[in-house]
């Protein structure tokens, strides 16, 4: 219901790094007036640098809403920590590239909520016990399930899932955010999430999980332990809200992810005087945004669009000079001409086929390295096995060919992982196949849960592989106490 009174959120918020990433590129916060979600990009580039400055710059927004806009306020301030991103660039170069998505919860005048969103992080509420998506995700595969050419189950395993249309950051255009104002319910449970949650669990054990566990830090813990049930092969960020009536005390909020982990990412981009870059090495496509892979077309004025033409003069008009200066070629001229002609083209074919042989075995040498050294996970009449090559074929030509066979049952799996592996899962080397064989066993004999430690502790190589299972893991660590 709504209220007149006043609103405000118990909330609580946690953060893993996951099985398999090394470092945790996720930011969030939670506090009484504000939830946020920031999930960064750019791998080493600094995705946990985007992430931890987003966050440290929007944190200053919980506090009482006040009779100002809100929702403009929430523009404003993440357009501020874009800004800041891409000067944290211009102070290091090496960080090239980095973006974060955002997805913000604001507590507006007149018990209201604003709520900005760009990327692929998710928001939700529950309400009446029906659990709601009240963002759209900014990602290709949406893109093609929005204009009819697959469907939301073909999205779930579509090779391109993970590619993100907008995002906030050094990407070459300003933010295009989605900005709406949201009603307050008493009772609602907000949640923002990261997608090493929804990419990892399936919705109606979130739900269901919204539904039971009443605490928000506890409900918090065991949505992370899903997602690394389901694999936990990215980073997962949790954040909850509960709306409630009346004022409470609360503690001050809190960050979790990069942005605690790594406080000292918030004072990169700070520095207004920042340099940039020399102007002779900024091409400049004119006023407003534009895509970093175009440029716009030279504007023409309607006195500009006559043909060129050249002014001939007739040979009656021409002096005496002008004709005796002009030399005239012999025939042995011209057929010394033809010969040089000749022999230039010939040169020129040559070279043009040496480049072609030569190309053609360079990646001929390229793709047979790069099918040596990768490998898959499928089933294979009921156990997980593994494949070197890739998941297809070059007409009647395998590329791949077997390596070993498991004794894993796949139906001994989770749901999550056996459909996974009807759509293979992908591995850039032995070791990283090993490891994912490694984790699938120990969900087949363990067959349950996972619990254990929430913080940023060292996996294995970074980016990851299609999700492996579960391990034992504590997730107590995130820094997440509840804000009530």
């Amino acid at each position: 219901m709504t209220t007149e009174g006043t609103i405000t959120l118990r909330s609580a918020a946690r953060s893993h790094t996951g099985l398999v990433r090394k470092n945790n590129q996720d930011s969030g916060y939670a506090g009484p007036n504000f939830l946020l979600i920031a999930d960064g990009m750019g791998g080493h580039a600094g995705g946990d640098v985007a992430s931890a400055i987003t966050v440290s710059r929007l944190a200053d927004l919980d506090r009482e809403p006040s009779g100002e806009d809100a929702l403009e306020i929430l523009r404003t301030s993440i357009l501020e920590a874009n800004d800041r991103i891409c000067r944290g660039v211009a102070e290091q170069p090496e960080l090239a590239g980095m973006g974060t998505t955002v997805t913000a919860l604001l507590r507006a005048p007149g018990n209201r909520f604003a709520l900005a969103h760009i990327g692929d992080s998710r928001g939700y509420v529950l309400r009446d016990g029906e659990l709601q998506t009240v963002t759209h995700d900014h990602t290709f595969v949406q893109m093609l399930v929005d204009e009819g050419r697959i469907t939301p189950d073909e999205a779930e395993t579509h090779p391109q899932r993970s590619v993100v249309m907008k995002v906030l950051g050094d990407v070459g255009a300003s933010p295009d955010l989605d900005l709406t104002l949201r009603e307050a319910h008493v009772g609602d449970r907000w949640m923002l999430c990261s997608d090493g949650l929804t990419g990892f669990a399936d919705v109606d054990d979130i739900a269901r999980l919204l539904t039971d566990v009443s605490d928000p830090d506890e409900c918090c813990r065991q949505l992370i332990d899903l997602a690394l049930a389901g694999g936990g092969a990215d980073n997962v960020t949790v954040v909850i809200g509960d709306v409630l009536e009346g004022t409470v005390d609360t503690v001050q909020g809190n960050s979790v992810g990069s942005v605690h982990v790594n406080p000292q990412y918030a004072a990169i981009g700070t520095n207004t005087d920042a340099e940039e870059a020399p102007a002779e090495t900024q091409p400049h496509y004119g006023d407003g945004d534009l895509p970093t892979d175009t440029v716009p077309l030279q504007a023409v004025s309607d006195s500009d669009k006559q043909e060129p033409t050249a002014e001939v003069i007739p040979p009656s008009q021409r002096t005496a000079t002008e004709t005796s200066d002009r030399d005239q070629p012999t025939e042995e001229d011209d057929l010394d001409a033809d010969d040089d002609e000749v022999e230039k083209r010939s040169y020129l074919g040559w070279i043009i086929a040496a480049i072609v042989i030569i190309a053609i075995a360079v990646g001929g040498i390229f793709a047979y390295n790069y099918m040596n050294n990768h490998y898959y996970l499928t089933n294979l009449d009921g156990k997980v096995t593994l494949y070197r090559g890739l998941d297809t074929t070059l007409g009647p030509i395998e590329l791949s060919q077997l390596e070993d066979t498991t004794d894993i049952e796949v139906g001994t799996l989770n749901s999550f992982s056996q459909d996974r592996l009807r759509s293979s899962i992908q591995a850039d080397s032995r070791d990283e196949a090993d490891r994912i064989i490694e984790n699938l066993r120990q969900e087949a004999e363990r067959s349950g849960g996972v619990s254990g430690n929430v913080q940023d502790a060292t996996s294995p190589s970074d980016p990851a592989p299609s999700p492996p299972s579960s391990r034992t893991v504590d997730p107590s660590d995130a820094i997440t106490e509840e804000s009530q």
